[in-house]
């Protein structure tokens, strides 16, 4: 992965439902006011709002070390074009198949508790998505919309190596973060796990395997990462290796 240079600015560009509610205490502690979490108003069908990284002398601005936030190509306001002059990413992923489930079921509570806002409009999830086979047909075209778009099955491995200095997994968030700490030059923290989904039906588990035949980038990606999570090659000297697979 590239190495991380402090005295620019950081993108965690947050992939729904890969734990970015519980990891926003983490970059808050670390960054402190340097730390910007960029939000969307649902109830408006507006672009993101952006957080100048230059002073009026073209300088990086001391107080913005972080930019957080969902980077949607499909909502304008993609990577990199939203911040090209931001050339350093991290994230946290999590298994696609399992993500996008997760997702179904915290849009459809959402949505039975009328707070399901797509385009500025009030949408009855449950009516367009009845079954989480249903969702699981259309949403990895949104998911696909979180990642830069010029990435492909052929160049995956050199498209994110040049631009994220770090990519975590889920499943193992407590060493994820623990690795991207000594990345960052950071303390270690615990983690709180928050914004869990709610599963009131059954997933059929025969759908996982359709689900990675019909979008093997996305387990590509997943693989990537999982592959690299505890040694990405960039850390520190004194670091180099990271937590053992044991702990």
């Amino acid at each position: 992965m590239r190495a991380y240079d402090p005295q620019q600015p950081v993108i965690f560009t947050h992939v729904p439902k890969c734990a970015g509610t519980s990891f926003v205490r983490v970059l808050r502690r670390w960054f402190g006011p340097t730390y910007h979490k960029l939000n969307q108003d649902e109830r408006r069908d507006i672009l993101l709002p952006r957080v100048e990284t230059r002073d009026e002398n073209g300088q990086w601005r001391h107080n913005v070390k972080c930019i957080h936030g969902h980077f949607n190509h499909g909502r304008g306001y993609g990577l990199p074009y939203y911040y090209p002059e931001v050339t350093q990413y991290f994230t946290m992923l999590r298994d696609p198949f399992d993500l996008v489930v997760s997702m179904y079921f915290f849009v459809k509570g959402r949505s039975s508790e009328g707070r399901f806002w797509f385009r500025g409009e009030q949408v009855d999830f449950s009516r367009l998505y009845p079954t989480v086979e249903s969702y699981l047909r259309v949403y990895p075209d949104w998911l696909f919309h979180h990642f830069p778009q010029d990435i492909t099955l052929d160049n995956y491995r050199e498209k994110l190596r040049a631009r994220f200095v770090y990519i975590g997994i889920v499943e193992d968030l407590d060493r994820s973060v623990s690795v991207l700490s000594k990345i960052l030059g950071k303390p270690e923290v615990d983690v709180p796990l928050l914004n869990a989904s709610d599963y009131d039906e059954t997933v059929p588990e025969h759908l996982r395997q359709r689900f990675y035949h019909d979008y093997p980038l996305l387990r590509a990606i997943y693989d990537f990462a999982t592959g690299n999570y505890l040694n990405p090659g960039n850390l520190p000297p004194e670091t180099a290796g990271g937590p053992s697979p044991s702990g």
